[in-house]
């Protein structure tokens, strides 16, 4: 498609739900392009329809080369950011949470006017196809969400529920309906068919076969284009072709590290900083790149016995999770989140160990992206910041201690052989293994999980380092602070880096209407515009995002026709 009205950059989470609403209108021609791979629904491939993440697994989907520090003082570990069509949504663990109904009221107040609770929450109602919930109620919408039953938690799960209300968290049936403290059933991105990916729900065949949407896979933007301040479109590469694609109003959803990169790498950032590199600015904004946020998070891992496995036949991941609040001062409520895993793995010996997981949800650190040269084909530079605000690690620490502390139940620790604090490695990739060598690591994992507990948990501490084990029903060496603070890693939740914020604020990147400030016919449109990090992992609010901007898109380019 030659000189589309909208080009979409990205076919994320956010990019296909926005390719899909804008073209609804048939006067209006759509162009989406994804640098990844195309996920048609008639070849959607196996790994990204499983409803356990076993997309995560396969590096095809993925960034090459890309890393990220998570402080100063760490090195920088490969980072996961999905290539390929739907984006995260293709890639995750499946968790639909909205979070707190505060997180939107402060980007309300930080200057993203018209995002408020009130004004979200509709949206989200909207979007979501909950089958779990009063459809006389809640109509809902196209994107399915459900939870696992009741009776087909594992038993180890069961025990934590119980040591929870024995604390006094009450059960919430619908977390996101119903936001607070308590324990939850995790809601997931999925029905009877399998992973809903926005790529699957949103282009559908039939969005696919209208003559004003075209859609192009394996294409990486290298710049936009502009004449003076003005965006007219993109140069991009596919496969040995470089080419312009001119456009009446360019879209960047690329993710909270890939579109400040675009824009940075366009002459949109800080003049100087741009300057140095030998990038001619075309609009000075200082907080492009600016304002990255992530969840900090580990793992406590748990060997058990065949009666407290999630059922073989299963292929849940996140079972259920506990919201909790920290109650320090200056800090919202339900800033913390426990949760649980029943299944570590696609092959036979994945329900063998099970999972506590401990994340910090309301953080106040802020990192960067920035740019390490002009050359598109170099990685940007990401540095998270954890734990640079001193409200951080104290709360980290309270959610580590608590789920510490439930597995320290002798109701809980009667359900496990024993428990170990992983490495801050993506625990997946931790258990996983791809081809040939990953099939040899999965039978030797299975005879290892069945052996007697003496001999699993010698060799689970050898092959698990730095990580150690850490308690039994019998005995309980104590985690260190510092070793809990070693053992965090990011999860795969920035945000930030484009935020919202009124025209006067220096540090904004996009205004309430996701218009780049400073610039004509550019908008940006995922997770980098949030001005805060939603107590929830972020692919539902990200929907919420898209779905709102297209309202807002559609309404303006209606009013100009």
């Amino acid at each position: 498609m030659d000189n589309p009205d909208f080009l979409i950059i990205g076919g994320g989470s956010a990019g296909a739900v926005l390719a899909s609403r804008i073209s609804e209108d048939p006067r209006v021609r759509v162009l989406l392009i994804e640098a990844g791979i195309d996920t048609p629904p008639h070849a959607m491939p196996r790994d990204i329809a499983d409803t356990f993440p076993s997309s995560t697994l396969n590096q095809l989907y993925f960034w090459p080369r890309l890393e990220a520090a998570r402080s100063a003082s760490s090195p920088a570990r490969p980072f996961p950011q999905a290539r390929v069509m739907g984006g995260g949504s293709s890639v995750m663990g499946l968790w639909a949470l909205r979070g707190m109904p505060s997180d939107y009221d402060a980007w309300a107040e930080a200057g993203a006017d018209g995002w408020g609770w009130k004004d979200v929450l509709p949206i989200f109602r909207g979007l979501e196809k909950d089958a779990d919930r009063d459809a006389t109620q809640f109509p809902g919408g196209s994107y399915p969400i459900r939870r696992l039953a009741r009776d087909e938690w594992p038993l180890f799960v069961q025990a934590i529920e119980s040591a929870a209300q024995a604390r006094g968290l009450r059960f919430i049936a619908d977390i996101n309906e119903t936001p607070g403290d308590g324990f939850f059933p995790m809601p997931l991105s999925q029905d009877e068919e399998g992973r809903a990916s926005s790529a699957r729900v949103f282009l559908t065949n039939e969005v696919r076969r209208r003559a004003n949407l075209a859609i192009m896979p394996e294409t990486t933007v290298r710049s936009l284009r502009f004449e003076g301040t003005r965006a007219i479109g993109a140069i991009v590469r596919r496969g040995d072709e470089t080419r312009q694609i001119d456009a009446r109003e360019v879209v960047l959803c690329a993710g909270a590290i890939h579109s400040p990169a675009i824009l940075l790498r366009s002459g949109i950032g800080p003049a100087e900083e741009l300057r140095r590199l030998g990038i001619e600015p075309v609009a000075d904004r200082k907080g492009v790149g600016r304002n990255l946020q992530n969840h900090p998070y580990l793992h406590l891992a748990l060997t058990l016995p065949p009666r407290a496995r999630l059922a073989r036949r299963l292929r849940q991941f996140a079972v259920a999770g506990i919201r909790l609040s920290s109650g320090a001062e200056g800090c919202p409520r339900g800033d913390l989140l426990l949760f649980m895993i029943g299944r570590v793995s696609p092959r036979a010996y994945g329900p063998d160990i099970g999972m506590l997981g401990a994340a910090l949800y309301s953080p106040f650190s802020r990192g960067r992206v920035s740019l390490r040269g002009a050359d598109p084909d170099t990685p940007p530079r990401i540095e998270f910041g954890f734990f640079d605000d001193p409200r951080d690690a104290p709360r980290m620490m309270k959610a580590v201690r608590f789920a510490e502390g439930l597995l320290l139940e002798p109701g809980v620790a009667a359900t496990y052989h024993d428990a170990f604090l992983l490495p801050p490695v993506m625990s997946l990739h931790q258990f996983n293994r791809p081809g040939l060598q990953g099939a040899s690591l999965a039978a030797a994992a299975k005879m290892v999980l069945n052996a007697p507990p003496a001999i699993s948990r010698l060799v689970l501490q050898r092959v698990l380092g730095p990580g150690r084990w850490f308690a039994n029903r019998r005995n309980h060496a104590p985690l260190q602070d510092a070793e809990i603070l070693a053992a965090v890693a990011p999860m795969a939740h920035p945000i930030g880096t484009c935020r919202m914020g009124r025209p006067g604020d220096p540090d904004a990147v996009v205004d309430a209407a996701c218009r780049v400030h400073g610039v004509g016919n550019l908008r940006v449109v995922d997770a980098s515009i949030m001005p805060s990090i939603p107590s929830a992992n972020t692919n539902l609010p990200t929907l919420m995002v898209a779905e709102k901007a297209a309202r807002v898109i559609r309404s303006q380019a209606t009013a100009m026709a």
